[in-house]
This record gives structure tokens, sequence and C-alpha cells, in this order.
């Protein structure tokens, strides 16, 4: 299975992938772009060095116990203080104006953009980082690819039966497999995965549909930046894995009430 490679994109061509619920690619988009010129670890220490952020803490290197407030610098310093460390501690799903303002010079998201509903411009900045595979249940996504080289496995919607998903009554967005060392004989189901790999270099883009399950990799320092948005609920792939997206948020709302 393959996805669009486009040479340049506009809302229209975003909202036509957004109703076909179909990824894209746009390599070099944002080339020119001042942050994919100028973005290293030592300008950001020096853009926002001092501005206290949450940062995700893994003290075991794998299971995500807290949110800890660092700063810029100093998260800068923990990552790489030994060959480990970065395992410990990550800069996700933190919004680019909680580290300056200043930086939106920087990153010139067209202007037709603005208009999506709840949008998000969330950061993923680190070191040799990855995550878990995991669906966006409510989110459309645009990501841009700042510093360093990334590489998104990504399923089709179709193939959310395969990827043993928590239950809708525990974290219904994750897949309980562990890539990429899958364990087979535990997870048989997972053989018939179609994975598609999108490696993104700086500059690039990388439209994420609702439902996509994804996982990440990348070795060095990377800076993704993405904008989420809303995905409306005609958009949601019914009946999996919309139907228990919806139940999933529904219990969660409940939890919340109580």
């Amino acid at each position: 299975m393959m996805i669009d490679r486009l040479a340049e994109w506009d809302r229209k061509t975003l909202d036509r992938h957004v109703r076909g619920g179909l990824p894209f690619v746009v390599p070099g988009f944002a080339r020119h772009w001042p942050a994919c010129k100028k973005w290293t670890p030592e300008h950001l220490a020096t853009t926002c060095g001092t501005t206290p952020i949450p940062v995700s803490h893994y003290p075991d290197g794998v299971t995500l116990a807290s949110k800890v407030k660092m700063t810029v610098r100093d998260y800068l310093a923990a990552i790489s203080a030994t060959p480990d460390s970065w395992k410990q501690h990550y800069m996700e799903s933190v919004e680019l104006s909680e580290l300056s303002e200043e930086l939106y010079q920087d990153v010139p998201i067209p202007a037709d953009l603005d208009d999506l509903p709840g949008v998000s411009d969330t950061v993923f900045f680190g070191l040799n980082t990855g995550s878990c595979c995991h669906i966006h249940a409510h989110e459309e996504a645009v990501v841009f690819q700042i510093m360093g080289t990334k590489v998104f496995s990504i399923y089709p919607p179709a193939d959310v039966r395969n990827l043993y998903f928590e239950p809708v009554t525990a974290d219904y967005r994750r897949s309980r497999v562990a890539f990429p060392d899958v364990d087979y004989r535990q997870f048989p189901l997972a053989r018939r995965l179609t994975r598609i790999d999108v490696t993104l270099q700086p500059g690039d883009v990388l439209y994420l549909p609702v439902h996509w399950a994804h996982w990440t990799a990348a070795e060095g320092f990377t800076f993704t930046l993405t904008r989420f948005f809303e995905a409306r609920l005609r958009d949601y792939c019914f009946p999996s894995p919309g139907i228990r997206c919806v139940l999933g948020r529904l219990i969660q709302l409940i939890r919340d009430r109580k």
C-alpha cells in the first residue's frame, strides 16, 4: 500500500484527503522555513532555555510515571548527561506557545490552516525518541518535521483489529503490541498488518488522518511540530475503530464527572 507523495498542497488538498481518510506526504514543503535552517538544541537553549515546561518522566525508560517541570536548558542537560539518560525524559505534547511565542516567527504555517477546528500546535522534541503504537482517536494531524529524521510506521484503520488495542475502559488509544520487536506468539494477528514506513526529513510534511495507527522511531535530536485539529464525527472510521473511540470518550467523560 502506498500513500500520496505530493509536490505541493493547500487547504483544498487537505480537505479532500480528510474526507477520504487518506494520508499524504509533501517532501521539502517547509525546508525554507527559518526553523528548519537555524533550530538546533543550542539555539533553543538560547531562545527559551529558562522557560519551565512539563516533561514526561520515564524512570525505568519505559513506563510514564508523571510530568515534571523543567527548564528547557535543564531538560537538554538531563537527556545528554549519559548515553542512556535520554530514555528517562521526553518533551512531548507541549504547546509551541509554552516554549516561546517568538518561535512562531520561524514556522510560517499556511494561514488557511488557522481556521481548522480545535487547533493545537504540539511539540515533540528529544533525543533518540520514539512512541508506542497508538491512534489519534479524535484528532487529525498535520506533522511538520523541523529537526532531524523521524520514521513514522503507520497502519490503516482496518488494522486496528490486528493491533490488540487496550479495552475501551482503559487507554483505548494504545496498542499492546511492542514494536519493532513483536512477540508474534502473544499477538499472532500482528502478522496480518499492512505497515507503511514514512521517513520524514527536515522540511517534510505528513498528513495523518484520524484513526490511522502509528509508532515512531528516531536517532539523534529531533523536533517535530504537529498541528492537531478536531476530527469531525462523519470522518471517523466506522464501525472500527470509530465505535470504540466514541465509547472510550463517553466512558472518560463519565469518569471525569464523578
